[in-house]
């Protein structure tokens, strides 16, 4: 690992810190359930009981599981985010803890799962990532499972990352959100570069224009089944973020899941039922 690499700054999109409370109107979409769906049938498919979701947000993840009968805590670096994911609790009476704290260094105890999920491992560099890994390792009991999701490497082709491009208009009570991101792909070493604009307008006031730009780092599939091996896990299945059967240059999502010792075998690549 060069020192290039170990130093590497990748950034995080806009709405973490500057635009907290806009979160959720440009993350949530109309298949965030479905995504959501695929993610609870690996939990039940391992008798999950517990979950420790290390990069909840606003809580997306934890809110649908926990009405799904799962024992949920959630956990993420960014104050904003966390507030807003207490305030939900809140206000619909629902009992679950939220800790701040970093995936890398957060010691929240013992689960029979944890959660990271929608490319939130990306904004980790290699190396913090493999301790990430190593951290997770240690709040998930013996046996227990990891779960993430990320960009597949082996997908990302010019033509895919043109498509990624996208506009998107929101608007809330008496604000008006114009967002727009393009991204470009090195190779070489597997960051994804999304470039920003937002315009954020309250009535017909003067609106504010926002320009941003962050990075995430992606992996093929057989990376990061080095990686996680190299890091105390046994990767027990590959998916694409819907559930079908991964297939290693056309499925765009690699949703990963990894076993703290290796207990089972032979359950790779199988549609999620």
């Amino acid at each position: 690992m060069s020192k290039k690499e170990s130093k590497r700054k990748l950034g995080l999109p806009l709405e973490y810190k500057k635009l907290p409370h806009y979160f959720d109107a440009l993350n949530i979409h109309d298949d965030t359930d479905a995504k959501n769906t695929v993610i609870e049938k690996l939990l039940k498919r391992y008798n999950v009981q517990t979950v420790l979701d290390l990069t909840c947000g606003t809580g997306s993840q934890v809110f649908f599981l926990n009405k799904r009968g799962y024992k949920c805590t959630g956990a993420d670096f960014s104050p904003a985010l966390l507030e807003i994911a207490r305030e939900k609790s809140l206000n619909e009476k629902i009992d679950i803890m939220f800790i701040d704290g970093d995936m890398r260094t957060l010691q929240a105890g013992q689960f029979d799962a944890a959660i990271t999920i929608f490319n939130a491992v990306g904004h980790l560099t290699k190396v913090g990532f493999e301790k990430a890994m190593r951290n997770i390792h240690s709040n998930l009991k013996d046996g227990g499972i990891y779960i993430f999701d990320i960009f597949n490497l082996d997908a990302m082709t010019e033509s895919v990352v043109i498509d990624l491009s996208c506009h998107t208009y929101k608007k809330i009570n008496d604000i008006q959100i114009h967002a727009t991101q393009c991204s470009t792909i090195n190779q070489d070493n597997g960051v994804l570069t999304s470039y920003d604009m937002y315009m954020v307008q309250k009535n017909t006031d003067k609106p504010e224009q926002f320009r941003h730009k962050f990075s995430l780092q992606i992996y093929t599939a057989k990376e990061l089944q080095e990686m996680l091996t190299r890091n105390g896990f046994e990767v027990i299945g590959q998916y694409g973020l819907d559930g079908s059967k991964f297939i290693k240059n056309k499925t765009l999502n690699i949703v990963t899941v990894a076993k703290k010792r290796a207990l089972l075998k032979g359950i790779k690549n199988k549609v999620i039922p």
